[in-house]
């Protein structure tokens, strides 16, 4: 366990590694619990390789009521991602990752998830209707998008994931 900084109540656990990088869910009961709030995990490995088995983790937080945020920087770039089979609360990953331009990446999440959410930072058109007395947000996905995107980065991006595309999942596995 972790202390996630001065004052905050929220505490970080790990799951273990078994001596072949893969996760030890022998504790994984005691890890997660009904206290836990978000469990965040990594796809595949970005120092061994090692392709993670979410189901474990993602079932137990399940269980106890916690969201689940998979994080696939490693694994979308060498792994066939279907958004519609995963059911993960939350997928984010980077662009730089996929041969694309750094600061742009993505967070894909369950839209029920995103309308409960509140905007962290405001401007732009992520505001619907401004009073005197409140504001009113923009509909999703502008109302978590708060001033100019970065316009370059997302093309670039785009550009990047129509190469990825065109090669081919298959073909990136037989490269590796």
């Amino acid at each position: 366990m972790a202390d996630v900084g001065p004052g905050k109540k929220a505490v970080l656990k790990f799951i273990p590694l078994n001596e072949d990088s893969t996760l030890d869910f022998s504790n994984l009961q005691e890890i997660i619990t009904t206290k836990t709030k978000l469990v965040a995990i990594s796809q595949m490995s970005n120092v061994t390789g090692t392709i993670h088995d979410i189901l474990p983790v993602q079932k137990r937080a399940k269980e106890v009521g916690a969201k689940l945020l998979v994080d696939g920087a490693q694994g979308v770039c060498h792994l066939p991602v279907n958004m519609k089979e995963m059911e993960y609360d939350f997928y984010v990953f980077s662009a730089h990752k996929m041969l694309g331009p750094t600061g742009v990446g993505v967070l894909y999440a369950k839209e029920e998830i995103l309308e409960e959410m509140p905007p962290w930072m405001g401007g732009g058109d992520m505001i619907a209707q401004v009073y005197k007395e409140k504001s009113t947000y923009a509909e999703l996905p502008s109302k978590l998008e708060a001033g100019t995107p970065n316009i370059a980065g997302v093309i670039g991006f785009g550009s990047a994931i129509e190469y990825l595309e065109n090669i081919g999942m298959q073909e990136i596995e037989i490269m590796k």
